[in-house]
């Protein structure tokens, strides 16, 4: 008997001391991922596909169109400062460049901004996006 309440003791011993496996941390928001939307002028409310593309090394895709299959396509970079999102784009074939500034939810689930022609991010128009 006294053997069985040591067996019992060493053994509670053994499932006390040892820890729970940590569950690993929830990923931290990103605007890494595709993100779906409409542009429009700088008076007109945005109404027309643009999609992006944002790569984790810092490049970005942009779509004119939600069919990124068929859409027109621009390469450029782009940079996170807090919430605010910056980049600049060139068509493929070189075409006319353009940038946009945006800020971004808390949430990383939705983008807002303005754009314009060359290195100028306003004057363009509006647009909008949310994350897919």
């Amino acid at each position: 008997m006294n053997k069985f309440i040591v067996a019992i003791i060493a053994c509670s011993f053994i499932f006390i001391s040892c820890k729970k496996e940590s569950c690993p941390a929830p990923e931290s928001p990103s605007l890494i991922g595709l993100w779906q939307g409409k542009y429009g002028g700088t008076t007109s409310y945005p109404n027309l596909g643009y999609s992006a593309l944002f790569r984790s090394n810092g490049t970005v895709r942009i779509f004119d169109g939600t069919d990124t299959a068929t859409a027109t396509k621009a390469e450029g970079t782009y940079t996170l400062s807090g919430s605010t999102v910056t980049a600049t784009y060139t068509y493929l074939g070189s075409g006319p460049q353009y940038s946009i500034s945006a800020t971004v939810d808390s949430k990383f689930s939705f983008l807002e901004g303005t754009y314009g022609s060359g290195t100028n991010t306003t004057n363009g128009g509006k647009w909008f996006m949310v994350k897919k």
